[in-house]
């Protein structure tokens, strides 16, 4: 795991000395994500950097950027690829002589080998820059799913690329806020579908494509992977006439494949364990295979009612495992507030984005540099089942409508639409019909559900095929958010986080169940809920789902004052009316959510538009003089970046 940058300058304006000082400057903004080295190479007009955490072979033989013994092909490169064993062994066959045991060589053997045919055999998260000096041609891919960041924007002729949008800043230069697509992340809390940035002229490389720049010129992103294509009629089929122990058998061998490929690692790993059914079940996979692995988990302090931890401890109980619990206070949550946020490159869409950090710096303090988390599962699975009955209801109700008559029809609205639980305040199909996907799917409308809906067009049932659409959908609309918080945070204290759940080979298998095996009745995650039972407890397996919930509200109040936003970015920046912010803002205990949304967007805007310190930051939140201390990541202080 790792941070990469780099250049491609335009050609008429080289200078090597002041690009070279360009990425040295994106690169150690970048220092958290690689503190054991850094490094730095010009190749005409071609710039790559690269922060290196070591994983695998902690020798100096990892290093990067890294190139073939010709010098024609270099690699910087962020990720794992857990099957790199097998294919170092093809390469080796083919001829090739390696000079570390490190995945990042056999990525860059791979790309010399197979070209851009390489990515689909790789199984693991990557974002990589690729650069061949014979043909002048730079390769960006990023992974399936998105696990892995990867930012580009041209400025000046110039196309800047890196991990993490802070990093970009030293050569963006004056930069303004995308009014439309800060918008859609006040709607939706998303932002086109995983663009994952609010800067005009910035961009993220979207999950499961590649860019290629050649001879200074980029061309347009192109898709090596669809989650749609991944769907198969007669794979449905033949897994809804399959007996459920076979169908149970089949999961459960898949993900102990995709836990036990995660267990690579040449320095020391854990999990983070809830106590839920998801985190639990990855917990008892993963000790099996790692004896000596220790959880994490996080006790709120003073909200018995929200504090899972008796539920991770009775899961490491059970499995044998040590559980280190960091204890959650509101003085360490709005501490740590400002600088999720710096670390995030975005305003926070979740408020336990700042437990993810905290207990990450936790880990690492502990000398935990891989964790191994449950992220995946609710999406796969069918972890939302209010969302999916609501879709059902209205999808019947949307069916009812069409053959009833007027009166009849404003009726069935009112009645049907309480019934769904959803707002309608008016005698109106399109109040009703206008939430059928929910708030959440606004931008799906554009055309990306129905891409989902024509993918399960062979299911004979339209509830069934309604509900197995949103399911896909909600993969490409609630997994960026996820991923990025689950990225961002844990790399923020340089540790990395594995997600078994999302191997591209399970995710393939498991889109492709009938919906019988995903939900029965109340029943939730029922295919993953049979699995887990013949590793887990019952009290554990039938437990309902919590969420990860937090006291926000309490967290918030003494940070939610309205001379916080006087002048501001929100007012003085995008023209917030002050009295509507101060009426939002006093009354935060009722609306915590716009709360949460408008400090964080506040603190995000000063960081990122108005480059403020993020010292100064922290102390204007906290309501305090900049001269006081602002505390640090609980964390050994990450080593300066190396000798370029």
């Amino acid at each position: 795991m790792c941070g990469i940058a780099g250049l491609v300058c335009a050609r008429a304006a080289c200078r090597d000395e002041d690009h070279a000082r360009l990425v040295e400057a994106m690169t150690a903004l970048q220092a958290h994500r690689g503190p054991d080295h850094a490094g730095v190479v010009g190749l005409g007009a071609v710039w790559l950097g690269a922060n290196r955490l070591s994983i695998i072979d902690l020798s100096p033989a990892g290093h990067m950027p890294m190139a073939t013994e010709d010098g024609r092909w270099w690699i910087a490169y962020n990720g794992e690829v857990y099957n790199f064993a097998g294919l170092r062994a093809d390469l080796a066959r083919a001829g090739h002589r390696f000079r570390s045991r490190t995945d990042t060589e056999v990525v860059l053997r791979a790309f010399q080998t197979w070209g851009e045919a390489c990515l689909t055999r790789f199984v693991g998260m990557f974002a990589v820059a690729l650069y061949d000096r014979r043909t002048d041609t730079l390769t960006l891919a990023r992974d399936r799913f998105g696990k892995k960041p990867l930012y580009h924007a041209s400025v000046g002729g110039h196309l800047l690329f890196a991990s993490e949008l802070k990093a970009l800043r030293p050569g963006l230069g004056p930069r303004r806020v995308d009014r439309q697509r800060l918008l859609e992340w006040m709607l939706y809390r998303t932002v086109d579908g995983g663009a994952d940035t609010l800067l005009e002229g910035v961009r993220a490389l979207p999950a499961g494509h590649l860019m290629r720049v050649v001879r200074g010129r980029p061309e347009p992103p192109r898709s090596f992977y669809r989650l749609e294509a991944e769907v198969h009629a007669d794979a449905w089929r033949r897994w809804r006439e399959a007996p459920a122990p076979v169908v149970a058998d089949t999961v459960e061998a898949a993900i102990a494949q995709g836990v036990h490929d995660r267990l690579v690692s040449d320095v020391p790993m854990g999990t983070l364990l809830s106590g839920g059914v998801d985190s639990s079940l990855v917990t008892a996979l993963a000790a099996r295979g790692r004896p000596g692995l220790t959880a994490f988990n996080i006790a709120v302090e003073g909200h018995p009612a929200l504090d899972e931890h008796r539920y991770a401890r009775a899961a490491a109980t059970a499995l044998g495992v040590e559980l280190r619990t960091l204890p959650l206070t509101g003085e360490a949550y709005r501490h740590a507030l400002v600088r999720a946020v710096y670390h995030s490159d975005l305003p926070l869409t979740h408020p336990n984005s700042v437990a993810y950090l905290l207990v990450s710096e936790f880990a690492r303090a502990h000398g935990c540099v891989i964790l191994l988390t449950g992220e995946g599962a609710d999406e796969l699975f069918g972890g939302y089942p209010q969302r999916y009955r609501r879709r059902a209801q209205l999808l019947r109700l949307e069916r009812l409508l069409a053959r009833a008559p007027g009166r009849l029809r404003k009726a069935l609205v009112l009645v049907g639409g309480t019934a769904a639980g959803l707002p309608v305040t008016r005698f109106s199909e399109y109040d009703l019909l206008a939430h059928a996907v929910g708030a959440l799917d606004g931008w799906a409308r554009e055309g990306h559900l129905r891409r989902c809906e024509a993918a399960y067009a062979f299911v004979p049932d339209p509830v069934e095929r309604a509900v197995l659409a949103t399911m896909l959908g909600d993969v490409h609309l609630f997994l960026p958010a996820l991923l990025r918080r689950l990225d961002r945070m844990s790399m923020a204290a340089s540790v990395e986080c594995r997600a078994p759940y999302l191997d591209h080979r399970l995710v393939g298998l498991v889109v492709n169940l009938p919906l019988r095996w995903r939900l029965r009745g109340r029943t939730d995650k029922w295919l993953l809920r049979q699995v887990a039972a013949r590793h887990l407890p019952r009290a554990l397996v039938t437990r309902r789902k919590v969420g990860f919930p937090l006291p926000v509200a309490d967290y918030l109040a003494p940070l939610a004052r309205p001379e916080l936003f006087r002048d501001g970015f929100c007012v003085a920046d995008l023209g917030m009316d002050p009295a509507g912010l101060a009426a939002t803002v006093e009354d935060g205990r009722h609306r915590i959510d716009a709360v949460f949304s408008l400090l964080t967007l506040e603190i995000w805007g000063r960081l990122f538009v108005r480059d403020e310190a993020l010292d100064a930051v922290t102390a204007l939140v906290l309501g305090r003089s900049t001269t006081a201390p602002v505390p640090g990541p609980a964390v050994p202080p990450v080593a300066a970046a190396g000798a370029r």
